[in-house]
């Protein structure tokens, strides 16, 4: 009996005997037949390779790849490319022992079969004879016996070792045709022709395989669901997995109480896991929903355990564990067996998190209790109805300013997840690899009796309880898993995910990794609350300015948990007003014509933006002018006669070089390679010579870091004292960072007793300034890419062409159809298998597939959906080179500029600056012609240059240099960036200081009351400030126990300047103590009331408004020493509750209050 697959004898015998061996063994051996069909595919396609000159063999040459190359998908239909990926993914589940049958076998032959349709009507060249439909009939029933995995193996094997040479074969006849075609016009002409008759065979194939191959709604929804079910590791083979018949549903919905679950999901106890009820992709996801509840309480009767509820329509997917959340929520897949299995062990063994002691060596400050104890109250609830623990938030934002261990609060959190069994599988996610390094190091430190795993280097350990990667790791991590052997993280892989410095550039980015995993999101960061901006809130689900917890830097320092800080603002001439030719001395004109002219006469308008200071240009006196000023008025070190460690945030690597270079010629006695350190991601050894710098146990060498982009966040440096901010900051979190860099407390760092008491911060490029008119900055990371820029730009030209005033014009409207078939074009070709695209399917579908005819009536709507969920996915196309796409962004500007401005004098001068860029790039160009293809297109590069091209009507001489040229762009000489040293004079505008945070030059307001005694008390509170780092007095702020010969000793030199005691305590009113009235002038250390409180925090579980109580006493008695119990109902904290500590505390918490509070008083009667 003939095969189905005989048309492909004569012509495409390179995968015809496969193809025949998948047919034979169909129905007999459906295992071997998937395997053969899928090698079939892979010689096909590798076939088309070859063969087709509008394909261009990729660096990775696995089948998953080819098939995702933008130019192979875009020559199927959308339901004929999803078919080649069933055979891929079916194959795969044959060629490592996955269960798979004869329906999958049958399946896959059948679209196998309509594939080598399409082959033989767009390639074959001897006449093509349709063969009409799939044959079922013509499957052999009987056949030999099955091949082994160990004969897979080797067919595989041999098939790899035959594409190998096949593609080697390709690459050198690839090369000889690139050559001819570039060298003989005519054979080129030639290539064009057969080239252009081959798009119509293809498009031929296409619509005759959509008339001979429908597929219905029901197939569609099938395909989806059910590819997605097995990816997660359902094979869906067992007699009850679909259309289960179930007992007890009303008679309302079924007079006879039966009814059929369209998918259940097992467990190995027999017991459901899980039911997915399927609803038309045409219908809303949540009509399943009731649906969905009835079956599970059917389920529940018949088998004593109520399954999690899935509804889907294909595109989107529901989850609803009603036995703990309330509410369903969208998912982005279903969960693996081995994820519901732990989710049902949580619905008998999850312990309230509001109730969990929490780790006090790791988070014992009060402020970080209370956060953890805010996040827990925020993700944990109680049943107001039955009173069960339920789960309510799903997402938590903490506002912690940088230096009051948001990693030590995330690490706490963490543990007492996995102790209380709400997670299992913990991924920390940071946007550099040193951020990412150093949380992972914390978390060992302190957990590490759990296994951690670092993406960015390690080898992936599935069991791992803590995974660490950056946004980019993980997004490629996510994707990968569509691949054969990659890692696969479904969408329940990881129950806690911590997001470091969350803001909305993250999330804009990396939105995909948000919405992919369904898990709990806690973000961490260290932007003011109301610098926050609002989509950030709304990624954790929250109000604007409304996060779960906050501990701000100014709470922070007037605790004494953080250093305050100083600004000094230091602008120059130059740095504010860049340099004007006009304003320069005679000779500095010369050197600005010799150096920057290239010799040429200056107009006398040339001016060099601050901008392009210290980027392209730089200025040595203004260097030498600004770091003079921080050598002199910088906090120093070793009796005043050395700069403080300094970091020094410098615009590009060539900056931090030059001004390493000038600090060299200021003090070549001081100055060395290593006293002053570049520390950039170009620098060798970066790293350790940050941990140098940072070391807190060595004073070591650097002591000026001048950095680009690697200090700026995620370091501990406690021993910086002097900040420079040497470039602008849009960001405000970054600004925040680089603050933090000196925030840290560092106690004895000048000697014994002699503490950091605060850092400054020099501002030579008016950042703080910046701030103040843009209170929320200007994000540049949310910046768009070259590409998303590049569709969103011919999608707005395309609508403006769509205007009253060009209907008529036909030339126009053919322009407009080939922009948006290319649009159009590039939404049906994304890649289904990329996580993020997956999660966008409807409108992929909407706007892709073959619904080319919507994108001839776009709405308002419809553009803003386009260009906000659509265009971010688009990727630049295979070979396209960043060049090319600049000079259709070029092209496309000026054709957009062209039809707006019709006055050739107008359009000429008002975009000139465009123009010239066009202008240049032909210049660049023309310097190429020995390139044959560049040569071919002389005339055409030449037009450019001609002022007239510019005066021609219409925009279809753009069009056509555009296409002409955006190919050759690629051959122009890479562009040195030309660095230049000037010496024009400049000077400091004006040195004022700003105080931020809290003044140094007087102490805050809240530990800081001026006396109302002139004499003996007011004499003795200023000996005290004066030696406030006596070493006795130090002990006594910091509430460590001193003897009474050590007390008598201190109150002998203070009294040695004729204070008499019997007159202090006359004028006073009553006991002189000298430890009180030393805590009620300097106060007492924060780190002791933490302590004496931390204990009964955890004793008694107590929740975020208990804690916060506790944080107003803690501030009086760390400002005056002590409390009296009476005070704890006075206005201050009736602010809390009404009765004050009778209406947050029972009578035995309230008890304890007075004992610890007792304590205070205690140590302090001496």
């Amino acid at each position: 009996m003939n095969s189905n697959f005989q048309f492909l004898k004569s012509e495409f015998t390179t995968f015809f005997d496969r193809a025949v061996k998948a047919e034979q063994t169909a129905i007999t051996d459906p295992r071997t037949s998937l395997v053969y069909s899928r090698m079939a595919l892979e010689e096909a396609i590798n076939w088309m390779y070859a063969n087709d000159a509008e394909l261009e063999m990729p660096y990775d040459t696995t089948l998953n790849s080819l098939m995702v190359q933008i130019q192979f998908k875009k020559q199927f239909n959308h339901k004929l490319y999803n078919d080649l990926h069933i055979i891929r993914k079916t194959g795969n589940f044959a060629t490592h022992n996955k269960p798979v049958n004869d329906v999958d076998a049958l399946n896959v032959i059948d679209a196998l079969f309509y594939f080598a349709k399409w082959i033989g009507r767009s390639y074959a060249q001897d006449g093509y004879q349709d063969p009409g439909i799939f044959d079922f009939e013509r499957i052999p029933k009987e056949g030999p016996n099955a091949l082994s995995k160990r004969q897979i193996g080797q067919l595989q094997s041999q098939l790899d070792k035959e594409l190998n040479t096949y593609q080697a074969q390709l690459k050198a006849k690839e090369e000889e045709r690139q050559q001819l075609a570039d060298e003989n016009e005519l054979f080129k002409k030639r290539i064009d022709d057969l080239q252009a008759q081959l798009e119509a065979n293809k498009l031929e194939a296409n619509k005759a395989d959509e008339v001979q191959h429908p597929r219905n709604e029901a197939e569609t929804r099938k395909y989806i669901i059910d590819l997605a079910l097995r990816e997660a590791g359902w094979e869906l083979n067992g007699i009850n997995d679909k259309e289960y018949k179930v007992q007890y549903m009303p008679k309302s919905t079924n007079k006879s109480e039966t009814g059929y679950v369209d998918y259940v999901l097992w467990d190995d106890d027999g017991l459901p896991l899980a039911l997915v009820e399927a609803k038309r992709t045409l219908e809303s996801v949540t009509k399943g929903e009731n649906q969905a509840q009835l079956y599970a309480d059917s389920l529940e009767k018949m088998h004593g355990r109520r399954p999690i509820m899935y509804y889907s329509n294909g595109y989107e997917i529901y989850l609803w564990d009603d036995q703990f959340y309330k509410q369903s929520r969208p998912v982005h897949g279903f969960y693996t067996k081995a994820e519901l299995q732990t989710a049902m062990f949580r619905r008998t063994h999850r312990k309230d998190i509001r109730l969990a002691p929490i780790d006090t060596e790791i988070a014992g400050r009060t402020y970080q209790m209370r956060s953890i104890k805010s996040i827990a109250e925020h993700f944990a609830g109680t049943d107001k109805t039955d009173g069960k623990l339920i789960g309510t938030n799903r997402g938590a934002l903490l506002v912690l300013a940088t230096g009051t261990g948001k990693t030590r609060v995330s690490i706490a959190f963490s543990k007492l997840m996995l102790e209380c069994n709400w997670a299992k599988r913990v991924l920390f996610l940071a946007d550099r690899t040193s951020l990412v390094d150093q949380a992972k190091r914390n978390f060992v430190k302190f957990l590490p009796e759990h296994t951690s795993v670092n993406l960015l280097e390690d080898k992936d350990n599935p069991d791992a309880r803590f995974a660490f990667s950056t946004y980019q790791t993980m997004m490629r991590l996510i994707d990968g898993s569509r691949d054969e052997e990659a890692r696969f993280y479904g969408v329940g892989h990881f129950d806690l995910i911590i997001i470091d410095e969350a803001h909305r550039s993250i999330y804009k980015k990396y939105q995909a990794i948000f919405e992919y995993f369904d898990a709990l999101f806690l973000g961490l960061t260290a932007t003011p609350i109301e610098r926050i901006d609002r989509n950030t809130y709304q990624m954790f689900g929250l109000p604007d300015q409304s996060p779960t917890d906050a501990y701000t830097f100014d709470e922070a320092v007037a605790n004494k948990h953080l250093s305050p800080y100083r600004t000094i603002t230091l602008p120059t001439q130059f740095l504010t007003h860049g340099i004007k030719y006009s304003e320069l001395s005679e000779e500095e004109k010369e050197e600005f014509e010799e150096e920057i002219l290239d010799g040429e006469e200056a107009t006398g308008n040339e001016w060099i933006s601050s901008s392009e200071l210290n980027t392209w240009l730089f200025n040595k006196p203004t260097a030498i002018e600004t770091l003079r000023y921080v050598l002199e008025h910088g906090i120093k070190k070793r009796g005043g006669d050395e700069l403080g460690k300094t970091i020094i945030f410098a615009k590009n690597q060539k900056h931090a070089q030059f001004l390493k270079d000038v600090f060299m010629e200021l003090d070549k006695e001081l100055f060395g390679n290593d006293y002053v350190k570049v520390i950039t991601h170009n620098e060798p050894k970066a790293q350790e010579f940050i941990n140098r710098f940072c070391d807190e146990e060595k004073d070591r060498l650097p002591q000026i870091a001048i950095s680009v982009d690697m200090m700026d966040t995620g370091i501990d440096a406690p021993s910086c004292v002097n900040l420079v901010f040497y470039k602008p900051v849009k960001s405000y979190a970054k600004f925040w960072q680089m603050i933090g860099r000196g925030s840290r407390l560092r106690p004895d760092l000048f000697g014994v007793g002699e503490d950091k008491s605060h850092f400054l911060i020099f501002d030579l490029c008016g950042n703080f300034e910046f701030f103040e008119e843009n209170p929320k900055g200007i994000d540049g990371s949310t910046q768009k890419s070259l590409t998303e820029i590049l569709f969103s730009l011919r999608l707005q030209l395309a609508e403006y062409l769509k205007s009253p005033q060009f209907k008529e014009n036909t030339d126009l409207q053919e322009f407009r159809t080939e922009l948006l078939d290319g649009l159009h074009h590039e939404i049906a070709s994304l890649v289904l298998e990329r996580f993020d695209v997956k999660m966008k399917l409807e409108i992929v579908h909407e706007f892709g597939n073959d619904n080319r005819e919507i994108w001839n009536h776009l709405s308002k709507r419809d553009i803003k959906r386009i260009e906000d969920e659509l265009a971010p996915m688009v990727k630049p196309k295979q070979g396209d080179s960043d060049l090319a796409r600049y000079y259709d962004k070029l092209i496309y500007t000026l054709i957009t500029k062209r039809l707006e401005t019709p006055n050739n004098e107008e359009y000429v001068k008002g975009f000139i600056i465009p123009i010239s860029k066009v202008a240049s790039t032909s210049k660049k160009l023309l310097k190429k012609t020995t390139i044959p293809a560049v040569k071919a297109k002389e005339n055409l590069i030449k037009m450019p240059l001609e002022e007239e091209f510019w005066k021609v009507d219409g925009i279809a001489h753009l069009e056509k240099l555009r296409k002409g040229v955006r190919e050759l762009v690629k051959y122009m000489d890479p562009v040195d960036q030309r660095y230049v040293t000037t010496n024009f004079v400049d000077s400091i505008i004006d040195g004022k200081v700003v105080t931020g945070g809290y003044s140094v030059n007087e102490p805050p307001e809240e530990g800081y009351r001026v006396s109302p005694f002139q004499n003996n008390v007011h004499r003795l509170e200023k000996l005290i400030r004066e030696n406030e780092n006596h070493i006795t007095i130090t002990r006594i702020h910091k509430g460590e126990p001193i003897t009474e010969a050590e007390l008598k000793a201190l109150e002998n030199m203070l009294f040695a300047g004729g204070i008499d005691r019997a007159s202090l305590e006359k004028e006073m009113g009553m006991q002189f103590s000298l430890v009180s009235f030393i805590i009620s002038l300097i106060g007492l250390s924060s780190e002791k009331v933490d302590a004496a409180f931390a204990k009964f925090i955890n004793d008694y579980r107590l929740n975020a408004v208990q804690i916060k109580f506790l944080d107003t006493i803690k501030e009086f008695i760390t400002k005056d020493g002590n409390i009296e119990p009476s005070k704890l109902y006075d206005p201050s904290f009736r602010k809390i509750h009404s009765l004050g500590v009778d209406g947050v505390f029972n009578e035995e918490q309230t008890a304890a209050i007075f004992q610890i509070i007792n304590t205070f008083k205690t140590s302090q009667q001496a």
